[in-house]
């Protein structure tokens, strides 16, 4: 026979025996169906592979709706499963199981019991009491039953139920634990403690009474007595992870670093392949802020050959927190290969792409992930801090309170939703998150800022300094904290203060221009303007690279007329940073006043027959030409800079502030001031752009918010208070408007807008 009648002949049987089984297949019967799943399921049971065990017994009931059986085989599948949408599942099942079989005791007691977590206490005790009615002798329907009524207040009949489950279990540790927290809902204190050492007499060994005998004297303030009981824990099972991690969290909340540290070293010692207390030290690490102490844990964690991926996940949320884009991204990769749904990854590829400018992307990628799962918290603040990457204030702080919702004992959500409830002007909300996020972690150094920032901002002095205080008795030399103090001091007209504070702000952060420019302040006031400039030369030598440095003295040299040594200073400054709008700002004007505007004109031309794509010079000759109210000639050098380079913040700025003005393309002005923006987000110039654009579009609250955000950093421009005056009006806060419109008439009587700050202050 030919090959090709073999491969023929061949390919004839492979089908012909394919029909047939395919047809054997087709003949089984609904109930042989059944059958073969139910055994399948049974088998998978056998080898714990529950995953798989859930499809065989979602098939039988498809087949079959109305085997309880199977239904509630389903719920325990869940169960075991234990991931939130599990769990919801596995009510489901049950409620089904009893609906079909009220028969079915356990369906009906772990029913019972979700009721309860759900705090749901009425439908819970129905529960126990259908359970009872079959089984009295049986005592776990006494401890749903005795746990439901405690929930409800009736903590004497409670007690009742769980003293009749202990005579028919005295072995049960748990049941002591519970009357121990019924008690102490009456204020019983020593009968809590009775109820816990009955327990221990049956059961001496028990780490769950002995440690729950040890919370229960922290809880009344016998501190040295609860660290005893937890010793005496770790001595009975010195392996116990609970144990060693009540002992380590126990030493944290005291605020005992050291013995803290000792006893999350102990807990991996002992347990040396545990992930999750590879993680539980590892964690401590960033609470403490030794970050560096953390990363070999959890990259032991995450090596450890287990199906968790807890491990990992941590891994790629302390790589993203710390900006590692290298690290991070290929473990993401890895996570979404074996799962391209996966909630967790999908949030982290969000993060990531947020993290590299890719905004929008980033936020579909977390919307996905909220869809697979809308109560990851951690997604809801990713979300969040997208947004404020966008500057929309408003969804940000909606995403980070879901996030805090959510997550209540995240304390990173809780300090962004500080940060934004601050800049938006709500200072009480800000202060409330701030002090949830310090009470997580008192060592949390920016929910400290912003909490003493809100006290600031609210008027009240005395407390951010008592905040800043405190911060400096832990952190010495923040430098933040030092500036802000001098800020205080000089108001209370203390300059010997506010130096030292200034000056000790400066040796924390040697390139902190504030406090720089406010000792350069005090001695113009103090008419000492060669001190101010030899100090600031001073700072020069030690960090000579700093542009805002060069710029400061620029303005000395300017203010002193001295016109040449400026200009070099502001040119500097523009060498070292070409995207630094306030250093051409400075030097136009100094060509302005100097009458050098054609001389200027002419230089930068030159510039730019050399080479056509100098942004520098663009920018020059487009602010030149502004100055000149030359605005076309303006609009030509700030596109072309941004044909050059589309994300040059200074042009986005100007030009978006241009179309502004013209009022005609408020949209593109929009969009330009949003690129500015996302460039640099803390440029208060940029700021006022943008709320200004916001009031000309009739979004006044995010006007107000940008507005402030700006007023708050240039307090001395009377334009940016005109601003914020105007967005007042609108909003028909009058007394506000006020205030700002005098602020504004008080720093300088002469500015675009003057004439119409006083027009809207005769019509008030």
């Amino acid at each position: 026979m030919h090959i090709r009648a073999l491969r023929t002949t061949f390919l004839f049987l492979t089908i012909s025996l394919g029909l047939i089984f395919a047809m054997g297949c087709m003949q089984l019967s609904a109930e042989e169906q059944k059958a073969e799943h139910l055994k399948r399921g049974q088998a998978y049971l056998e080898e714990e592979k529950y995953r798989e065990a859930l499809i065989e017994y979602k098939n039988v009931v498809q087949i079959d709706p109305n085997d309880a059986d199977s239904h509630y085989q389903l719920a325990q599948i869940h169960m075991k499963l234990g991931e939130r949408s599990n769990l919801q599942e596995a009510f489901s099942a049950l409620s089904r199981t009893v609906e079909l079989d009220p028969t079915i005791q356990d369906a009906q007691l772990k029913l019972g019991e979700f009721y309860l977590m759900a705090r749901k206490s009425g439908k819970a005790r129905e529960k126990a009491e259908i359970f009872l009615a079959s089984a009295p002798q049986d005592p776990k329907g006494h401890i749903l039953r005795g746990r439901s009524l405690i929930i409800e207040k009736e903590f004497d009949q409670g007690i009742v139920e769980l003293r009749k489950s202990i005579e028919l279990d005295p072995e049960n540790v748990q049941i002591y634990m519970d009357m121990a927290r019924a008690y102490m809902g009456m204020n019983k204190y020593e009968e809590a403690v009775s109820a816990l050492n009955e327990g221990l007499a049956k059961k001496p060994n028990s780490t769950e009474l002995i440690l729950a005998l040890g919370d229960l004297y922290l809880v009344s303030g016998k501190v040295k007595d609860a660290e005893l009981q937890y010793q005496e824990g770790l001595k009975r099972d010195p392996k116990n992870e609970q144990v060693n991690l009540k002992l380590a969290r126990y030493y944290q909340v005291l605020r005992q670093w050291d013995k803290a540290e000792a006893a999350y070293r102990h807990l991996v010692e002992q347990n040396p392949f545990s992930e999750s207390a590879l993680i539980s030290l590892a964690d401590y690490y960033v609470y403490i802020g030794k970050r560096d102490k953390a990363l070999p844990e959890y990259i032991q964690a995450a090596q450890l050959d287990n199906e968790s991926q807890i491990g990992e996940q941590k891994l790629i949320v302390f790589y993203l927190d710390n900006g590692n884009l290298g690290e991070s991204e290929p473990r993401i990769e890895q996570l979404l290969a074996k799962n391209t749904n996966d909630p967790m990854g999908r949030a982290f590829f969000g993060r990531a792409q947020v993290m590299k400018g890719n905004v929008d992307e980033g936020i579909a990628s977390l919307r996905e992930a909220l869809k697979e799962e809308p109560s990851l918290g951690v997604a809801h603040y990713y979300l969040g801090l997208a947004y404020v990457a966008k500057s929309d204030v408003v969804q940000g702080i909606q995403e980070l309170t879901e996030a805090v919702k959510l997550a209540p004992r995240m304390p990173e959500a809780r300090t962004a939703l500080a940060g934004l409830r601050l800049v938006e002007g709500s200072t009480d909300l800000a202060i409330e998150q701030a002090q949830a996020a310090f009470r997580l972690n008192p060592r949390n150094l920016a929910a400290v800022r912003i909490l003493a920032q809100a006290y600031l901002q609210k008027g009240d002095t005395t407390k951010a300094k008592r905040v800043y205080e405190a911060i400096l008795k832990n952190v010495s030399t923040d430098a933040n904290s030092h500036y802000r103090l001098g800020l205080i001091a000089q108001r209370d007209k203390d300059l010997k203060g506010a130096l030292t504070h200034f000056e000790e702000a400066l040796k924390g952060s040697p390139e902190f221009v504030q406090p720089l420019s406010q000792i350069a302040a005090i001695h113009l006031a103090q008419g000492q303007p060669t001190e101010a400039r030899e100090r600031v030369k001073k700072q020069i030598d030690a960090v000579p690279d700093n542009p805002m440095l060069h710029n400061l003295l620029g303005g000395l040299w300017m203010q002193s007329k001295k016109m040449d040594q400026a200009e070099q200073s502001f040119k500097k400054a523009i060498s070292l940073s070409d995207a630094l709008q306030v250093s051409y700002m400075n030097l136009a004007e100094l060509y302005r006043r100097t009458n050098r505007i054609d001389a200027a004109v002419a230089e930068f031309e030159k510039v730019l027959q050399k080479n056509p794509d100098s942004i520098p010079a663009h920018m020059m000759l487009g602010m030149i030409a502004e100055t000149q109210d030359d605005v076309p000639g303006a609009k030509v050098h700030y596109e072309a800079i941004l044909t050059i380079n589309e994300k040059f913040a200074p042009a986005a700025n100007n030009l978006a502030w241009i179309l502004a003005e013209e009022g005609d393309q408020l949209d593109v002005a929009l969009s330009y001031a949003q690129t500015a923006r996302e460039q640099n987000p803390n440029d208060p110039n940029i700021a006022d752009t943008l709320g200004w654009i916001y009031y000309k579009k009739n979004a006044h609250l995010k006007a107000s918010r940008l507005l402030q955000e700006a007023v708050g950093k240039l307090q001395d421009n009377p334009v940016i208070h005109y601003h914020l005056g105007m967005v007042h009006m609108k909003r028909g806060e009058e007394n506000e408007a006020q205030k700002e419109f005098k602020t504004a008439l008080k720093i300088s009587d002469n500015f675009p807008g003057a004439d119409e700050v006083r027009k809207m202050l005769n019509e008030l």
